[in-house]
Parts: structure tokens; sequence; C-alpha cells
């Protein structure tokens, strides 16, 4: 059991120091390293639970495709609800990612398809705090089509991870859980609304390479 604990959770800690190691030195990752790291590092999580629990039952099938695809969907999720939910519109903890100047699922996405728009990149390296920004981004994320990529993204794991369970036999109360999931997703209220006035006074400069404003 020591060593399966210390195996994993050394996997979950190389992918931490990948989003870490991104985040500092302030690189983009490409979609399939960002892919590599959340199979590392929520995967691993997931992976230590079926291992752990393997060590005391006969079962000891290969798990490592179903959770490299849960820990996808749950960090993709959770990336998409950080910058969406509603609820948080008014609050500190709204679009803790963007102030973390972490590279989330849609902001790779977007960084990566209008690598002529420096706005999405220049926000990131303020770490703001400012909550009319943080609108801001996300109304860019949405227009750059980056938080529908995300959805649909979300969509296609969710088939695979159920596709996944159906193949190791089902499994009724996981496939309770992925519905549960869906089913907040579509219930939610989502997506902060911009002040008209943000779009006119918070734009970014796309020539300064340090993310002033203009």
């Amino acid at each position: 059991a020591t060593t399966v604990f210390c195996e994993q959770l050394l996997e979950l800690h190389r992918g931490q120091g990948m989003e870490i190691y991104w985040r500092d030195s302030f690189t983009c990752p490409s979609e399939e390293e960002y892919r590599q790291m959340t199979i590392r590092k929520t995967g691993g999580l997931f992976g230590l639970a079926i291992r752990l629990m393997q060590l005391f039952s006969q079962v000891q099938d290969d798990f490592s495709r179903i959770t490299g695809i849960l820990g996808l969907y749950f960090q993709i999720r959770d990336d998409y609800a950080n910058l969406c939910m509603k609820e948080y519109c008014d609050s500190k903890s709204y679009c803790e990612d963007l102030t973390e100047g972490k590279f989330s699922f849609p902001v790779i996405h977007a960084i990566k398809s209008q690598p002529d728009d420096q706005q999405v990149i220049n926000i990131l390296r303020q770490r703001p705090k400012d909550l009319e920004v943080k609108r801001y981004c996300v109304s860019l994320l949405e227009k750059f089509g980056s938080l529908e990529h995300t959805k649909e993204t979300l969509e296609k794991l969710e088939a695979e991870a159920r596709e996944e369970i159906a193949k190791l036999g089902g499994n009724p109360h996981l496939e309770g859980v992925l519905d549960e999931l869906r089913n907040w997703m579509h219930s939610r209220p989502f997506l902060c609304k911009v002040p008209a006035t943000a779009t006119s006074t918070l734009r970014l400069s796309r020539q300064d390479p340090g993310g002033g404003w203009e």
C-alpha cells in the first residue's frame, strides 16, 4: 500500500509541477501537453483510489484508461465552471484561475487559436483581480469560441467515459455521477454579462509586450 501511495503521489506531483512551471515561466502549453499534465495530476488521484482497492480485490483489470478520461473530464469541467459560473460573478472567487495566471483549458484554446490577438495572454500576465477585467476576458473566450470548444470537449469525454464503463462491465453508480454532473452543467446559470462600458474601456494593447493597458 505504501508503494502504491508513493508512486501515485509522485505522478500527481509531476503533473502539478508541469502546471506550476507553465504558470511561473509564462509558457502556454499545447492542448496535448495539458492533457498529459491532467492525466498525471487529476487522473493520478483516481488511479490512487483504484490501485489501493485492488490490493484487497481479485479484480486486477487495467483501469488506467478510465482514470485518465475521468481525470480530464473533472479538470476541464472545473476550468470551465471557474470561468463561467454566474453565481460567483460578483465575488472574489470569480475567475480565480485568471488571478493565479493559470493556463486553463479554455485559455489555452483562445491563445493557440488566435495567435495574432494578444489580449487574453496579456490579461493572464496581469493576474487580474478586477472583476470587470476578468469578465471582459471571459467575453473574449466566448468570442473566440473557446468556451464552446470546452463544452464540446466535455461532451466527447463524457461519451468516452460511458463507453469505457460499458466495456468494463457497467457501473450504475459511476454512470449516476456522470448523469449528475451533466445535469448540473445544463441546469446552472452560466456566463456573466460584461458591462457595456467594459468593451471600450478595458481594451489591451496588442503591441505592448508587457501587456499594458491602452
